[in-house]
């Protein structure tokens, strides 16, 4: 039985949670549980982190905070994710905890100048991407979904590129042991709708169609099956 830490580090939006889930039950629908052992640790709670020797990988989910903010719970996590790449425990970092990640080795986080990324959208395999163990069976173009404010705005420096499109370069990248995706790998077409209609003014500001982006959701085999993809590549 494989032991898995989910670090909770944020919560979806209460009507999409009734009836979808929160993230860590979206990524739970999203692999096959068999031969896993979960343990959901909330980081934002201030407790004691869990002893990373206890588990075999960990994956972080997304949030609506803003890595910017520098809350303390958040703040804290810089050092266990170091402290993840020093044990060589294999982690799965999405979203925030994809840019966290980046800020813990050494990167850059803030806005994207060009505003949200949501909805669902086409991401291209680097030369690396395309060797790695990860993306193995993804094809070199592929859709994902993406709900995002800020961004990796620059890697740290021993990060290897593995994905990204034009507005977002940075889509996936690896650090050793620490793979991170700015995409949502548990979002389906409906959880990437409900997204596109919570933000929908922000949209418009930076000039984008709400409608047009909502229509163009599609559920995103290739990006979903990168969840079950790391849980199976685990040393």
């Amino acid at each position: 039985m494989r032991k898995i830490l989910l670090i909770k580090v944020g919560d979806t939006f209460p009507g999409l949670k009734a009836i979808q889930g929160d993230f860590e039950e979206m990524i739970y629908r999203t692999v096959d549980a068999k031969n896993l052992h979960f343990t959901l640790y909330d980081a934002r709670l201030g407790k004691v982190e869990p002893n990373l020797k206890d588990f075999d990988a960990v994956i972080i989910t997304g949030s609506h905070s803003m890595v910017t903010d520098l809350e303390p719970w958040s703040e804290q996590l810089l050092a266990y994710i170091r402290e993840m790449h020093s044990q060589n425990i294999q982690v799965l970092a999405i979203c925030y905890g994809h840019q966290l990640v980046a800020k813990a080795m050494g990167g850059e986080v803030g806005f994207h100048p060009l505003g949200p990324e949501p909805g669902t959208v086409e991401v291209t395999l680097s030369k690396e991407g395309q060797r790695d163990c990860l993306f193995a069976a993804t094809p070199d173009t592929f859709k994902v979904n993406v709900a995002h404010s800020q961004t990796v705005i620059k890697l740290p420096k021993q990060a290897v590129l593995l994905a990204g499109n034009s507005f977002e370069p940075h889509q996936a990248m690896r650090i050793g042991n620490i793979w991170s995706l700015q995409f949502h790998p548990e979002f389906n077409a409906e959880i990437t709708r409900y997204y596109v209609r919570e933000i929908a003014d922000q949209i418009r500001l930076y000039n984008g169609d709400p409608t047009a982006i909502s229509h163009r959701c599609e559920d995103t085999a290739d990006s979903r099956a990168l969840l079950a993809r790391f849980l199976n590549i685990i040393d």
